[in-house]
């Protein structure tokens, strides 16, 4: 298990709530995710002013930015600038709105409290939680890219040097640590090369359960021993097969997780007499 303490935190600081010109708050994606300036439109024509909510903003030295309600800001700023068409009431309401300002945060600091706000909620996408993670300097963030960089690999990329499934191998660095990310991909890719699919987060977990639970396994061996099941859009595609019982039963992120774990430690014991693993019932 990793010794790192992984959970979000900030500093304490001033913080205040008061009525705001939408139109002095400014953005920077640096800290959040990027804007969507179709979404925030539609946002602006459907806008109910006293729904708006409360946008959190930063107290950078003379200027406001906005840390969470980007969108909600920008449809402000749409409708005062007479770019969509809503009733005069709403025109007034949205002169001068209520937000909560966080004073002598740093860009980290925003950065982490961005993705507080939004964690529970589910609405920051794995991939742009990634990117601010790191650019907050948040533990976990930091040493998945550490070891993603190492490799030479990026979040997102369908190419044959990007991670898909960035919030199972985030997983992997919280449950087994960083070292067995790293261990895990060296495995991967010495088995069957730099392909999109060596890299996929539920066969990369497969393989990080395994060493994890037997240190004891050569890395070299078990990178031959996967090879011999095939190249990995197989090795994903057999995964697949063992999660959902050959397509009889529903499967899920976790089942897949566990389908992996079988299928690793299956490829381990194969045409093997001793030094056999225990496999898992993943039905169980």
């Amino acid at each position: 298990m990793p010794s790192k303490d992984y959970s979000y935190d900030i500093p304490d600081h001033p913080i205040e709530y008061k009525k705001v010109d939408p139109r002095s708050i400014k953005f920077d994606p640096r800290a959040q995710r990027n804007l969507n300036k179709a979404r925030a439109r539609t946002i602006a024509e459907k806008l109910v002013a006293t729904a708006l909510g409360t946008p959190i903003l930063s107290q950078r030295k003379d200027e406001l930015y906005a840390v969470d309600g980007m969108h909600r800001v920008y449809a402000c700023q749409l409708i005062l600038a007479g770019e969509v068409s809503v009733p005069k009431k709403v025109r007034e309401a949205v002169r001068s709105i209520t937000c909560e300002i966080h004073s002598d945060l740093s860009m980290a600091n925003e950065a982490s409290l961005f993705i507080i706000k939004n964690k529970e909620s589910s609405k920051v996408g794995p991939n742009d939680e990634f990117r601010i993670g790191v650019l907050a300097g948040h533990p976990l963030f930091q040493d998945t890219n550490t070891v993603l960089e190492k490799h030479q690999l990026k979040v997102g990329s369908s190419s044959v040097n990007g991670v898909r499934g960035i919030k199972g191998i985030l997983s992997i660095v919280m449950e087994q640590g960083p070292e067995i990310l790293d261990l895990s991909l060296t495995i991967a890719e010495d088995a069957w090369g730099r392909t999109p699919d060596t890299w996929h987060a539920v066969t990369i977990g497969g393989i990080a359960t395994v060493m994890s639970k037997h240190p004891e396994l050569k890395p070299k061996e078990m990178a031959q021993k996967l090879k011999r099941q095939g190249d990995p859009t197989a090795f994903k595609a057999k995964i697949q097969t063992i999660a959902t019982n050959n397509n009889t039963r529903a499967d899920g992120t976790k089942g897949r997780v566990k389908a992996a774990h079988l299928a690793v430690a299956g490829a381990w014991n194969a045409h093997r007499s001793v030094n056999r693993i225990p496999v898992p019932n993943i039905f169980e």
